[in-house]
């Protein structure tokens, strides 16, 4: 302890005085003391004991923003006797805890024993700084400022009149290297940008285009959908995929995250990640059943949240909502494998790269060239910052104009690639105002992306198809007849065998038709018809199995029924996905097919509709060959296959509103489907 006539004035606070001339709390020596008032009357005096063993001072209070939250911190710059100590940032809400002063500096921080000196020194610092204010961003992307469009990046920000000081961005650690310099003006500009046009030549036009368009779509607004970069291993689609990466400054190695981060931080860096694109690498199901799930759970989520602009509701521990953080800008994932799911699919293009397709030599080049990248990439946002206000609604309403132009077999595919399109105008438009192409070339790469994108919307068939599951239920139901994983037993006879056992899961054994696994429905001349409950629970496992469930039974009836795979009813007004058959003298709730090519296989005798004979091979398709166990037109119980046919190409007949079930001559009548069907209607 020290006694003070008069005191040192280091570190004084006006208007804060124990007595005149005498500080509260001053900085001495290296380390923060207090005043303490002794005796009475003229015998009065200071003393000041210290705090703790260093001295420090709130140097700025920073608000740190990610677009949705706000949460204050404090930098803090320190010394002892021994020297200075490293500047840190502290949470306002820990502050007052005074746990950080070890955390941060460690052993040499030493706070003195004592009640209550953890708070003391906390208003001394307090008492002691006179910090600045400022805001750091903690996302990319545009903001407001003023009267002005800023769009951040982790080296600042840029406007429409090139780079701005005196914007700070701290971004994560994945996303540090998002730096964009100066743009670039005149014959530099020019120059830049001819190495977008380059890039269009480093695969096929169908990748390269949507790739880049992409890309230059991301500070435009937020894309509704992923672009997947898939190929085989060697297929040289990260080396693609990190050039388009290095739009943003990413120059280094390797993508900025991969798969193997957890969900919630891949959730984190693409809310992070505002109005840019962000690289997720190597999706790759390995490993065993547990890991694969896990994986596949993680692409639905992120994809699905992509797709939707939606983030996962979360709660704060006193009841209060947190503040939803969905992904902010653009993805863009490679992988050897496809995300499982009808739904998450059709939230992504799909772009498929075949090994030997890429341009080596020109990939080299421009990965060389990977730093001027970003010059054009800034040159494009320094445009963009001047007019978007007016780019934004102007792509919106072309949306709407060219959707015509690319029909898709999901909606969302038809918007994705008629954004596209729409951003490819804006670009151009940019592209002939600095001079770097002329109207005549314009007109020929207009063509090109036409056709390129054409090119993708054909190819996105045959990828939600895999997984949608109107088309995969016929083929899993007759792999659990083939396989002897369930039976269907005759709609009249319980004790015989169906008409040709073996297509419906019967064997042989012991000179005898023995029915193989659980019976899920019947068959008989006229149709097959399903159990809903037995069925879906056998199907849906062997689903399961292949790595894509179905979806609820409610679901799976009502997709089933729209597309003219099973019979459907209307009644009061409702469709009833469902009808009421007698089998075997009761009357069931019954899933009926109507889909003929069930109960045809090439394998079946000859018939007079019979092009293909017994010691010859069909090419191509199938024609139906054999006799159906379906009714036809004639029968009077449905019409040949319209516009809602799953299988249009087969002429499936579809169903025809309400009708008589069964055989008039056993009185076939319609029933409302009950809970065995999970509720359809």
């Amino acid at each position: 302890m020290e006694r003070i006539i008069p005191p040192e004035r280091q570190g004084v606070v006006e208007g804060d005085e124990i007595l005149p001339g005498y500080p509260r709390y001053r900085i001495h020596r290296g380390r923060i003391e207090m005043a303490r008032l002794e005796g009475r009357g003229e015998d009065r005096a200071v003393t000041y004991v210290p705090l703790a063993n260093f001295a420090c001072t709130i140097r700025r209070e920073v608000r740190r923003t990610d677009g949705v939250q706000e949460e204050l911190l404090f930098e803090l710059e320190g010394h002892t006797p021994a020297g200075p100590l490293p500047a840190v940032r502290v949470r306002a809400a820990e502050f007052s805890a005074m746990a950080w002063p070890v955390r941060e500096w460690g052993a040499r921080a030493i706070v003195s024993p004592g009640n209550g000196v953890r708070d003391r020194l906390r208003a001394a610092i307090q008492h002691l700084s006179n910090p600045e204010r400022t805001t750091v961003y903690a996302h990319t992307g545009w903001i407001r400022r003023g009267t002005e469009w800023v769009y951040l990046h982790a080296g600042g920000g840029i406007g429409q009149r090139g780079s701005i000081e005196g914007i700070e961005v701290d971004l994560p650690p994945e996303l540090a290297g998002f730096i964009l310099p100066d743009p670039p003006t005149g014959e530099a500009e020019r120059e830049t940008l001819s190495l977008l046009l380059s890039m269009l030549e480093v695969a096929p036009r169908r990748v390269t285009w949507p790739l880049l368009l992409y890309a230059l779509a991301a500070p435009i607004g937020h894309p509704m959908g992923s672009v997947y970069l898939s190929g085989r291993t060697g297929a040289r689609k990260t080396s693609l995929a990190l050039l388009v990466q290095a739009l943003w400054g990413h120059t280094a190695p390797h993508p900025p995250t991969n798969w193997e981060g957890t969900a919630n931080a891949l959730e984190a860096l693409a809310f992070a990640a505002k109005d840019a694109l962000l690289l997720v690498d190597d999706y790759a199901p390995t490993g065993h059943e547990g890991k694969q799930k896990e994986l596949q759970a993680k692409a639905a989520r992120l994809l699905r949240n992509q797709g939707n602009a939606t983030g996962r509701a979360r709660m704060r521990s006193d009841g209060r909502m947190q503040p939803d953080r969905a992904p902010m800008g653009s993805l863009l994932v490679t992988g050897e494998d496809l995300p499982p799911g009808h739904s998450v699919r059709a939230r992504c293009l799909f772009l498929e790269l075949n090994p030997g397709e890429v341009n080596l030599a020109e990939l080299s080049r421009l990965q060389l060239e990977a730093a001027r990248l970003s010059e054009a990439y800034a040159a494009w946002i320094r445009w963009l910052a001047g007019r978007l206000e007016e780019v934004r609604p102007l792509v919106r309403a072309r949306i709407a104009e060219l959707r015509p132009h690319y029909p898709a077999p999901h909606g969302r595919t038809t918007d994705a690639l008629a954004r596209l399109h729409a951003v490819w105008e804006a670009v151009q438009q940019h592209w002939l105002e600095v001079g770097l192409i002329t109207p005549a070339e314009a007109s020929r790469l207009t063509l090109e992306m036409e056709g390129a994108l054409r090119q993708v919307a054909a190819q996105q068939t045959g990828y939600q198809q895999d997984t949608d599951p109107v088309e995969r239920f016929i083929p899993l139901l007759l792999a659990l007849l083939a396989s002897g994983r369930a039976h269907l037993a005759h709609r009249h006879s319980a004790e015989e065998p169906p008409p040709a056992p073996e297509r419906w899961g019967w064997r042989v054994q012991a000179g005898q038709w023995i029915p193989q696994g659980p019976q899920v429905g019947w068959v008989d001349g006229q149709g097959v018809y399903l159990e809903p409950t037995a069925l879906y629970a056998a199907l849906n496992r062997l689903a399961m199995e292949s790595g894509e469930p179905l979806p609820t039974p409610r679901t799976l009836w009502k997709r089933l029924g729209e597309r003219g795979v099973i019979r459907t009813q209307e009644r009061g007004g409702r469709v009833r996905y469902g009808v009421g058959v007698r089998i075997g003298g009761v009357v069931r709730d019954v899933v009926q097919i109507i889909d003929p090519h069930i109960a045809r296989t090439p394998n079946s005798p000859n018939g007079a509709e019979n092009p293909v004979q017994d010691d010859e091979k069909g090419v191509g398709k199938n024609p139906p060959v054999g006799n159906s166990v379906f009714p036809t037109e004639a029968d009077g119980l449905w019409s040949p296959g319209g516009e809602n046919s799953v299988l249009r190409d087969r002429k499936a007949p579809v169903a025809v509103g309400v009708g008589r079930v069964g055989s008039p001559e056993e009185g076939g009548y319609e029933v409302e489907l009950g809970e065995s069907l999970g509720g359809p209607d």
